[in-house]
């Protein structure tokens, strides 16, 4: 009787493993990847960076930024996501964007999240072999100003969810499934006045991962992808000849889960020039059970910019350490 099983982290870390670490609250979502954060600087921050990116990140965290794109950036991101359980989960992101004359700018990126391997069992116990599982996400992005100060953006995303080869399932099915998904968002650059102290503020709005559910091996069993409102604030509160420090606020509740906590992120950065900054933030998510501060660092030389951030996990996880640089032209 051909009646198999999974053993290993493809099953029982995609779910839960990845929920404890980066994807927080979208505790049953399907497609993972798209909910996990890039940007080892926003990690820093306490994620708190919906108003705020300037790098490629800004394809995820809000494609709006793109209208003031005025170079070329690459941006790109590695981070193993629970390394106390498994040396083979990973998350990559790459990103790129770009000014488009007459329009704003156009970014592109490509997400990629490894599960690492399983073992496909039959039910008396005998090994079929191994075999690996994986999410990847090609995204393209646009923002455009819609009037001085004020840009729309948009991203459209495809995600590719690889579970399981045919011969590792019950029922002799390939364990895949795909879907599609779009973001809108809104960004309002605050020039300030002089009865706020002159104190630039940006303020913004993302609406995630618009899309059809996505279905694996039971079409009848499809998750919602992780549709989510992401409203935040950045400002420069500081702007002293060589220095500045910026404050930053997000707010992120589900649209799939109406009873879910929303969850909220604040950090703040100290930057000297571009050459260093330091970043601390906190990031609280009930649901999740992550109610804990964030650390990071900056190292800007030349035209590139590396980022370092320490980020918490459930409670009964160790912190993870994320890694990412760009390189504008």
């Amino acid at each position: 009787m051909r009646q198999l099983r999974w053993v290993g982290l493809a099953a029982l870390l995609g779910s839960a493993a990845l929920w404890a670490s980066d994807a927080q609250a979208q505790t049953t979502s399907g497609a993972q990847s798209l909910n996990i954060t890039p940007g080892a600087r926003a990690d820093g921050m306490g994620r708190a960076f919906v108003a705020l990116p300037e790098d490629a990140t800004a394809n995820w965290w809000n494609a709006a930024a793109l209208a003031w794109r005025r170079d070329h950036v690459f941006s790109l991101m590695h981070a193993k996501l629970v390394p106390d359980l498994a040396d083979d989960v990973y998350y990559e992101f790459l990103g790129y964007s770009m000014h488009l004359p007459g329009w704003g700018g156009i970014g592109a990126s490509i997400v990629y999240l490894g599960y690492g391997e399983s073992e496909a069992v039959t039910g008396d116990g005998v090994s079929l072999g191994n075999f690996t599982s994986y999410e990847i996400s090609p995204q393209i992005s646009i923002g455009t100003e819609l009037a001085p100060g004020l840009a729309a953006g948009m991203t459209l995303k495809y995600v590719y969810v690889d579970l399981a080869p045919r011969w590792a399932t019950e029922n002799g099915e390939q364990g895949s499934g795909d879907t599609f998904g779009a973001d809108l968002a809104l960004l309002y650059r605050f020039k300030g006045t002089p009865m706020l102290g002159n104190i630039p503020i940006n303020f913004a709005v993302n609406v995630q991962n618009l899309g059809p559910d996505i279905a694996y091996i039971d079409q009848d069993e499809a998750d919602p992808i992780g549709r989510n409102l992401k409203i935040g604030f950045g400002a420069r509160v500081v702007s002293s000849g060589d220095f500045n420090v910026i404050l930053a606020g997000d707010f992120n509740k589900s649209l799939v889960y109406s009873d879910e906590t929303p969850i909220l992120n604040g950090g703040t950065e100290v930057r000297y020039q571009d050459s260093f900054a330091l970043r601390a933030g906190y990031i609280h998510d009930k649901d999740g059970d992550i109610r804990d501060p964030t650390f990071g660092a900056g190292f800007g030389i030349g035209r590139f910019t590396a980022d370092y951030a320490s980020v918490p996990q459930a409670r009964s996880l160790d912190r993870v350490s994320k890694f990412s640089i760009s390189y504008n032209f």
